[in-house]
């Protein structure tokens, strides 16, 4: 054959493909998969490629087999890239904040907002699920108004888990056991159960924060004077025990400059009005 590496090359890419499509769109990510598909991409498919490369090649074989099998291990790792971190990239979901936020003094924050936190006082809700919420104390009166967050046990308002932050920029939700929160661009993962931060082996996630773009990844730095606020992050995780989280999508809750924003909805809420 006048270029067995190239044919090689082409069989383990169309198994790349096949793998790919099979595990996402067939079976749509189960994280227990994602191993045994890995590697199937990442070993299987280049030693496939790479054999048939060498058996085809009349001469230098060995050296056909390493052209042919790293290249196809580089097709599977630009696979990996584009799918867990290219991709979501492109899925933002962001809100235009009014002008009217980062105003400040006024009247209590709406009754909805308002959560009685024993010990601390009456705090806000941020989100919750049924047993547990997050709730976040700011200081209103003080630009850049900071923050002190509380993960908190419903039933009885144990405080699980508490942080504080130097503004108000937050972002969280509750979903399957694990508290996501962003304080801006700055993840925290908590296990609902022990109030720890789960351990990970990788994250890749594709949350932008606060902006003045509703597309950070290509924005311009030239300044706009309008500030979006993301309610979506897809977050894939690998974790110390073997599990994988793949490609999780999330919407949020948050606030920004004394705003609240639902994630849900997407309205923007002023939580002290002039």
């Amino acid at each position: 054959m006048k270029n067995p590496a190239r044919f090689g090359i082409a069989i383990g890419a169309f198994l790349i493909l096949v793998l790919g499509a099979a595990y996402i769109v067939l079976l749509r990510e189960p994280g227990s998969l994602f191993y045994p598909f890995a590697a199937l991409i990442f070993v299987v498919a280049p030693l496939i490629g790479a054999t048939i490369a060498a058996l085809k090649a009349y001469t230098n074989k060995f050296f056909v087999f390493l052209r042919a099998a790293g290249t196809v291990f580089a097709l599977s790792a630009l696979s990996f890239i584009l799918t867990y971190a290219v991709y979501p990239a492109s899925q933002r979901t962001s809100v235009l904040l009014p002008a009217s936020c980062g105003g400040f003094a006024g009247a209590q924050s709406p009754a909805g907002f308002v959560y009685n936190l024993p010990g601390v006082g009456p705090v806000m809700l941020v989100t919750s699920d049924a047993r547990s919420a997050l709730l976040a104390a700011i200081d209103f009166r003080n630009p850049p108004f900071p923050s002190t967050v509380y993960l908190v046990r419903k039933s009885d308002n144990h405080i699980l888990w508490n942080a504080h932050f130097a503004n108000d920029i937050i972002a969280a939700e509750i979903d399957d056991g694990t508290l996501y929160i962003y304080n801006d661009k700055l993840g925290f993962w908590i296990d609902l159960r022990t109030g720890l931060p789960e351990r990970k082996i990788l994250t890749i996630d594709n949350y932008g924060g606060i902006s003045q773009s509703d597309r950070p990844v290509i924005a311009s730095a030239a300044s706009t004077g309008r500030w979006y606020m993301e309610t979506s992050a897809t977050i894939s995780s690998w974790n110390q025990d073997g599990s994988v989280v793949p490609r999780r999508r999330l919407i949020f809750n948050a606030t920004a400059f004394n705003c609240y924003i639902s994630g849900a909805t997407r309205g923007v809420e002023q939580l002290w009005s002039h």
